[in-house]
């Protein structure tokens, strides 16, 4: 199974399987934000039916999925992905759900990269979405998007977005350090924060950066938390929380590695923990909505 941070060249082309987004799924539906995602369809209920919607790095459709079935009226999103093979599985998979509603969700796919992001947004979208995805992108591509998304006077729905955060929780939600826990973050951030061939990746301060380019082009901007909780013993943490931690793990390698024993003894013990029910995970993110002023 290929993972977030497999030994790779990385940035917005980068190949995430199929597998990997559906074990991520249940986790992202947990986390995200009620409260902006009704925003977001509080704004499509002002605009002219049917509402134009893009979901940026849409994979095999799990962002469109969820959302599609909480936004108001009649619906044209275009996906727009490098890899088109889970362009394919999102059509097909997206085509047979139609939101819950059949007939008023319609959905055309577009395999681009999205290196390009001017030929991306276009002049009649109502929302721009993305999940997941501005941790790879640099400042600029965010500035250019934001550009782009004032031209079109389209409103924008960016959620998950990575914030650094990462702790081990225990029984109680209380967090469980070990020595080694705020070293490893720095080892992994840096190598979130690599040229992913769009310049310096933004990582965890991509919310910062969405935030501030979007206020700067007179966006009112509303955000929300949405941690990932594994919590201790559950199946989530066994599975979801084994594979964040051992492709955090490779990662730090790569970053590091003439530190890899005490990487590997870092995340042994952790890992060890997660298994055998001692230890549960959270991990960071920030939703976004803003709107034209």
């Amino acid at each position: 199974m290929s993972t977030p941070f497999d030994n790779r060249p990385a940035g917005p082309s980068e190949c995430f399987d199929h597998d990997w987004l559906e074990l991520r799924r249940a986790a992202d539906e947990r986390a995200r934000s009620a409260r902006l995602t009704t925003m977001a369809g509080q704004w499509l209920q002002t605009r002219p039916e049917p509402r134009r919607l893009i979901d940026l790095g849409a994979g095999s459709g799990n962002n469109v999925a969820y959302l599609a079935a909480r936004l108001p009226g009649s619906q044209r999103w275009l996906l727009i992905d490098h890899d088109a093979g889970l362009l394919a599985a999102a059509g097909e998979r997206l085509g047979q759900r139609a939101g819950g509603a059949p007939g008023i969700v319609e959905i055309e796919t577009s395999a681009l990269d999205l290196s390009e992001i001017a030929d991306v947004v276009s002049d009649d979208a109502d929302l721009v979405c993305a999940s997941a995805l501005f941790d790879l992108v640099s400042a600029d591509w965010v500035e250019r998007l934001a550009e782009c998304c004032r031209a079109a006077g389209s409103a924008v729905l960016f959620t998950l977005s990575v914030d650094g955060r990462w702790r081990f929780i225990d029984a109680h939600g209380r967090t469980a350090p070990s020595s080694d826990d705020r070293w490893a973050a720095r080892v992994f951030n840096a190598h979130q924060q690599r040229d992913k061939q769009l310049g310096r990746a933004l990582g965890p301060d991509a919310p910062a950066a969405l935030i501030k380019a979007f206020q700067a082009r007179d966006y009112r901007v509303a955000t929300g938390t949405s941690p990932w909780r594994l919590e201790a013993g559950t199946a989530m943490a066994r599975s979801l929380g084994c594979v964040l931690l051992d492709a955090r793990a490779d990662a730090m390698i790569e970053q590091a590695p003439e530190q890899q024993s005490r990487v590997a003894d870092w995340a042994g013990r952790r890992r060890g923990a997660l298994r055998d029910g001692t230890l549960g995970m959270e991990i960071g993110h920030i939703d976004l909505f803003a709107r034209p002023d």
